[in-house]
Order: structure tokens, then sequence, then C-alpha cells
């Protein structure tokens, strides 16, 4: 266990640059003290949904809690954190979604609040990310993208767990001729510009590609490694859905759920919702491995992240009360009564086989996502312009120049390429 989180904190460190049901068991009181209201936002998963709960417990005369659950993280925070008075006082924030807000200096500094709060509510080091000198988030949970698949299937046609993508495709060439159970044998999610972006990272990454010039900023994508990265998503798309383009993560989980797939490049955070009856076909017939490499002992095709919540510098409220709410939702009584719905980064958590894939890509080297703004204008930049090679309406080269020019044209505007 000691070592597990070893591994966790040490991956969460790096970043800084200088569910199957709500809980049953009794839990603790609501300890936060003070009156006013709190407003959170947050992304839409089953952890996310749990916690918001934790945080509503605390609701009492005096205090008026609100938590907003959406799917447009990426451009609600961003616009409210730019107000002249946010409309929210805490944000839950990953890798990728953090870097454009301490980059513009809108996230507040949470030394004094950790310290003060460190004791009562047992903040633990490897919960802690930090720029530099600056605790700017407090972690809650660590994920990766892993390989979900169908044992009984994969068993059925002798084809072993695939640990590369060529072995990927191999498995497809069987089970689109052998196996008519399934609509299709491959499930990715390719269906919005976020999540094509980041599913074009993860294979570029394990390629060996780098997305920008660290010295200059400039686009570096759009070369051999970049081509060879699309017309292997291209590969995959001809084994997947003919409405991929159009499918996004939660549609990729229920194909898996529903046994319209064999296999699916998934979020490891909702392996326990393939076990859940009340949503589930396939109870106990899908198994979690690590992500594919490239090749036999490559680099894997995923990146280690972590979400946590932020305060931003311009909330109207009070910050000692949101951070002791968003503290309270993920205190070790939390981690205890719901240990399986995701990695928790506290070290009361006790890995589950639903965890293990995650856990087994970091051991074998799953770098964190870059938190830097360059990579997160390439995701942008990437998702909005890759979609026409991979349907085989253009090449991926015209793709990628399109995806380089777009990149460098918000680059430039902001401000890391002089034109």
């Amino acid at each position: 266990m000691k070592s597990l989180h070893r591994m966790l904190a040490s991956a969460a460190f790096a970043l800084a640059p200088a569910c199957l049901a709500l809980p049953t068991a009794a839990h603790a009181a609501c300890s936060v003290e003070g009156k006013g209201e709190v407003d959170v936002i947050t992304n839409f998963f089953p952890t996310l949904e749990l916690l918001a709960k934790k945080m509503k417990e605390c609701e009492k005369p005096g205090l008026k809690v609100e938590v907003k659950l959406t799917t447009g993280m990426k451009t609600e925070v961003p616009r409210a954190f730019e107000a002249a008075s946010s409309p929210f006082d805490g944000a839950a924030v990953a890798n990728s979604s953090i870097v454009q807000l301490q980059a513009k200096g809108q996230l507040m500094k949470l030394n004094d609040l950790v310290a003060k709060y460190k004791d009562k509510y047992k903040i633990e080091d490897q919960m802690l990310i930090r720029f530099g000198d600056d605790i700017t988030a407090v972690a809650f949970m660590a994920n990766a993208q892993v390989l979900y698949y169908r044992k009984d299937i994969l068993e059925k046609h002798n084809i072993k767990v695939p640990a590369t993508y060529a072995e990927v495709l191999d498995a497809c060439a069987v089970l689109k001729k052998d196996e008519p159970s399934i609509d299709h044998c491959f499930s990715a999610a390719y269906g919005n510009a976020w999540e094509l972006g980041n599913e074009f990272i993860d294979i570029y990454t394990a390629m060996g590609g780098q997305l920008a010039d660290p010295a200059t900023s400039e686009p570096l994508f759009a070369g051999q490694a970049g081509v060879d990265t699309l017309e292997l998503m291209k590969k995959l798309a001809a084994h997947m859905s003919p409405n991929a383009l159009a499918m996004d993560f939660g549609g990729v989980k229920q194909e898996m759920q529903q046994g319209r797939t064999a296999m699916a490049f998934l979020w490891g955070d909702v392996a326990a919702t393939m076990d859940d009856p009340k949503e589930s076909k396939v109870v106990g017939k899908v198994d979690f491995a690590p992500a594919p490499a490239i090749k036999p002992g490559g680099p894997l095709a995923t990146l280690f992240w972590w979400d946590g919540y932020v305060i931003p510098k311009n909330l109207d409220g009070d910050p000692d009360l949101t951070f002791q709410l968003m503290m309270e939702a993920i205190k070790a009584d939390t981690v205890t009564e719901n240990n399986d719905i995701t990695l928790w980064l506290r070290s009361n958590y006790k890995p589950t086989r639903y965890a293990q894939a995650v856990v087994d890509s970091v051991s074998a080297g799953a770098p964190p996502f870059p938190m830097t703004p360059q990579v997160d204008l390439a995701i942008t930049a990437l998702g909005e312009n890759i979609s026409d090679a991979i349907a085989g309406k253009e090449s991926a080269q015209q793709s990628l120049d399109d995806a380089a020019k777009a990149y460098r044209r918000a680059a430039v505007d902001a401000g890391y390429i002089k034109k």
C-alpha cells in the first residue's frame, strides 16, 4: 500500500512545473464551521456525483451549498474565472484544465488553508498539486485510460489480451469474421474535439512525439510521428461503430456495458460500472488491462491524470468556508465508505481489481499529462481538425497541417509565439 501511494505521489508531483452506488454506510456528521453560501462547479462522472452529494449533506441553517455538475467545464470555468466576480467559489479541475487557469494567474494559493486544516482533514502530501512553491489544488483521485475487454469472447477465440495496438488490430480481424454476438470489435471516444485530441495525444506520446518546441512553442505534431498516429487511429476506426466520430466517452461506456463491443479504451474510474446489474448486461464478463503499447516493450499509449479542487482568486464568497466544504467531501471517511468507486489518492484507499490496470499503467511508466498551456492549445487544435483524416476525407498530413495552423494562431493570440 505504501509503495502504491509513493508511486502515485511521485507521479502527481511530477505534474507541477518549477461507482457502483452511493454510500450506504453511516458517515460522520459534517464538521464545516461557518455560515454563508458556497457554489462549486464540477465535471459530471460518478466520483464527482458522489462528492457533490457529500457537499450537499453539509447544508444547514445559515449554510447553503450548490454544486453544478456539467459537461461544459471547458467553457464555463474559464468564463467564470475571468469575470470580475466568479459565480463559483470552487471548481474541480484536472491536469489539462488547471494549466490555463494557472497561466492566467486566476487561482488562489492554498498554502495557508492547507496548513490551517491539514490536521483536521488529514490532508496528505500526495494530494497537493504545486506550481513551484504554491499549492494550487488538492487532488483526490488518480486516473488513466486503460483497455477494457470481454474476457469470455477473447477466451472463446483463444486470443491473448492485447498488449500492443497491432495485437488489438489482429484480434479485431478475427472477431470481425468469427464473432456474431458483437456489433464491432473496438470502441474509443472520438466523438468530441477534446476527447479526439486526447486520444491522439495518448498514441502520439507513446510514438515518442513531442507536441511543441519547449523553447519556441512552435508545433511539432505535424511530422512523421503525427502521421503514423493518425493512420493508426484510422485503422482502429475501421473496427469501431459507424458512428464513432459522434460517440463520446459515455457512449463508449454504454457500448461496452450493452455487449456491442469486445474491447474499449476507457477511463479506469468507471470500471466498477461494468459489474453494475442496473446498467450493465455484461456483469462478470469484462476485465481490464493496461493501455496497449505501440510496439512490444514500448511505452504504453496512455497518460496519468489527477482530479482535484481549486479556488478562484475572484470568488465573491468565503475561501475558508469553500475550502472546508471541499475537504469535507474528500475526507478519509468518504474513501472508506466508497473504496471501489475510483483510485483515491488517500493512504487509506485499498486497491481493487477495478483500479489495478491504472496502477499497473502508472507502475509501467505512464507519464503524467503535460501541465503546460501549449499542450492545452494543442489538444483543442488537433481535436477540431483531425476527424476528416480518420473519416478518409483528406490525408493525415493535410489534417495535421490544418491543426498546426490552428494551434499556431491560438499560441500567437496567447503570447506564446511571437508574430
